[in-house]
């Protein structure tokens, strides 16, 4: 890879668009724009017109932006296509026609179109096999904390189709790469499920009218800061929890077709929360038709979860956060591609850190939600169902990224953060922690706490850490944040907490939305697949009861058809999350986790309380707690 930060000798070039090996902001906006109408506040001021009118996203060749940087990387052209041969053997049969495509795809016409693809020239502008990559400084990824980077639709089916191919880049090993290795992931169907979801990506980018003589919409990826200290402390905040727009979806939680929580709680609208049989919805699942609902995914302290912990290849398997790689192959491309350097957590970290946003990648598998019920296996066996119906121009608006107008998806926008308690110790004793009895699961303050919880909550949710252009692009886009427990999966923290935790991080990271308030939608489930049956106890008693006999004790064990995450040992998880060889927490256990209060009666008691006020009832609740004896809502609530 090369870099440069000789940025007086590239001014000079401004004022027309250029293609450069080596780029460093200016020059960059030349390449993706023409720089007069994109660069950022300090460029616009040595423009010779800054005042100029904004203009129409150029897509028709080279376009890319770095907001802090960019490196070229190159790879080597020893594939010219993907075989169809290497197509069958991954995906037999395959015949997909998507509505707003412009004809069906066979393995045959896949295979011609990566080989077409690849023998044109670089969408990025340079040599054959040439692709760009931001320059990165302060973290293990390439993208630096508060900057963002901007593909083009076309610039991520170039990337995916030379990994998919077998191509190589000798300068820059990338977890993309190591996660489907070339020729590696061709004899077994389950192991080659994430050339698959590569594969799927590109049947969408081979009949995509918006790919047509054009580069296509962008996609735009975000990173806000992971630092804890600069996020406001919860003593004393006088903001007001009432003015959190809040709505539940109860996702075959034991209630009647999503029966309100509380007479003070709306419900999400169907449109992205639908219950019933045949074909149900919620934040995460194809179908999903609310425009703007933010995904939230529950993830380790990068996007894609422990996805490479097996040295690459594998399928539909794992935590949410795994599983979304498979059907959201655009995520998986942004997120793997963006580094070749392992976050300093785990050796398996080789991707884009977070809190990060992937904007305008879309779901192309279908019929994943929370409980992944209708998924897994045939997915992993070679047959997996396409979300035909994936948007490729009607869900496509203008927004303004800087000083640029562009098109992008207006689906859901994709935003990773995770909770910090992922090394709490909390998976050596997992069975208590299940049942929100750990007593690490109490600590206020602390690397592990529930402030810092709350802080991790602000730092994703607020605007304030991300790039101001990015703030732009969220104000435009983004109507809801949709989460479900997040925080209470497979790194067992309790559900109780956590619920209060997206309320109170919400309430302060809206004030940074300026009037503008997003709703946050909170999905409740009975199966979630991480820790089933453990959001249940942030019902009250009856409610809590009907919740855990309504989960399904579906296949937890080790295998490619489970549906349930992490329930037995590994090494990373060296208790059992089973009761006598089971997913779901045991009914007749009820009467010892099930509070008399649930989360419905703590929201009526505290709607017209400000954050403050709400932490302090939680610690003084949280000190003496014998989590046996009570559940937190029940020691913070009088009876």
């Amino acid at each position: 890879m090369e870099s440069s930060t000789d940025e007086e000798a590239l001014l000079s070039q401004h004022e027309t668009p250029v293609k450069a090996r080596v780029l460093r902001p200016a020059v960059l906006g030349a390449v993706l724009f023409t720089v007069s109408a994109w660069c950022g506040r300090h460029w616009r001021s040595m423009l010779k017109d800054p005042s100029k009118e904004l203009l129409e996203l150029d897509t028709s060749g080279g376009s890319f932006y770095s907001s802090a940087g960019a490196t070229e990387i190159t790879f080597e052209l020893s594939h010219d296509r993907v075989l169809k041969s290497d197509i069958d053997r991954v995906w037999p049969n395959l015949n997909v026609n998507f509505d707003e495509g412009s004809g069906p795809v066979t393995a045959q016409s896949l295979s011609d179109y990566t080989a077409e693809l690849l023998a044109d020239p670089s969408p990025f502008g340079g040599a054959k096999g040439s692709v760009k990559i931001p320059a990165g400084q302060t973290s293990s990824d390439q993208l630096d904390w508060g900057q963002y980077v901007v593909y083009t639709r076309k610039q991520v089916c170039y990337i995916a189709a030379l990994v998919a191919s077998g191509n190589v880049a000798p300068d820059y090993d990338s977890g993309l790469s190591r996660l489907i290795p070339p020729g590696k992931c061709l004899d077994d169907l389950y192991q080659g499920g994430f050339l698959r979801a590569l594969l799927g990506l590109l049947a969408s980018c081979s009949v995509d009218p918006s790919l047509v003589g054009s580069q296509g919409p962008v996609l735009i990826v975000a990173k806000s800061t992971d630092d804890l200290t600069k996020a406001p402390p919860l003593e004393n905040s006088n903001v007001g929890l009432g003015d959190v727009p809040l709505r539940t979806c109860r996702f075959r939680d034991g209630s009647e077709n999503n029966a309100p929580l509380s007479s003070s709680i709306p419900t999400t609208p169907e449109t992205a929360c639908k219950v019933e049989d045949p074909e149900p919805v919620d934040f995460m699942r194809s179908g999903n038709s609310l425009k703007g609902q933010v995904m939230v995914d529950i993830t380790a302290a990068w996007i894609g979860g422990y996805i490479l912990a097996h040295k690459g290849c594998g399928g539909f398997d794992g935590g949410q956060d795994e599983r979304l790689m498979t059907t959201m192959p655009e995520v998986m491309v942004l997120s793997f591609f963006m580094s070749q350097k392992a976050s300093p957590i785990a050796s398996e970290g080789v991707s884009l850190l977070v809190p990060a946003y992937v904007i305008g990648a879309r779901r192309i598998f279908a019929n994943f939600d929370g409980t992944s019920r209708d998924i897994g296996p045939a997915f992993n066996q070679g047959q997996p169902v396409v979300y035909e119906a994936a948007k490729m121009i009607s869900d496509l608006v203008d927004v303004q990224i800087g000083q640029q107008m562009a098109k992008i998806s207006a689906s859901s926008p994709f935003l990773g953060f995770q909770s910090i308690n992922q090394e709490a110790g909390l998976a050596n004793d997992v069975p208590p922690a299940r049942l929100n009895q750990n007593s690490i699961q109490f600590e206020t303050s602390g690397d592990y706490g529930f402030e810092n919880q709350v802080k991790a909550w602000y730092n994703a949710v607020s605007l304030e850490f991300w790039h101001p252009d990015v703030q732009g692009v969220l104000k435009t886009l983004a109507t809801s944040i949709g989460t479900g427990p997040w925080g209470s999966g497979v790194w067992w923290g309790n559900s109780q907490i956590f619920a209060l935790v997206a309320w109170m991080g919400q309430a302060l990271a809206q004030q940074s939305w300026q009037g503008q308030h997003p709703f946050l939608d909170y999905y409740i489930y009975s199966s979630f697949t991480e820790n089933p049956s453990n959001q249940c106890l942030i019902h009250s008693k009856e409610d809590c009861k009907k919740c855990l006999e309504s989960c399904e004790n579906a296949f937890a064990g080790q295998g490619t058809t489970q549906r349930y995450c992490c329930m037995e040992p590994e090494p990373w998880i060296p208790s059992s999350g089973l009761f006598d060889g089971k997913a779901c927490i045991p009914v007749n256990l009820q009467d010892e986790i099930c509070g008399q209060k649930g989360f419905a009666d703590v929201y009526e008691h505290f709607k017209g309380s400000t954050v403050g006020e709400l932490w302090n009832a939680v610690k003084s609740a949280a000190t003496d707690i014998d989590p046996k004896a009570s559940t937190l809502f029940d020691a913070m609530l009088p009876h």
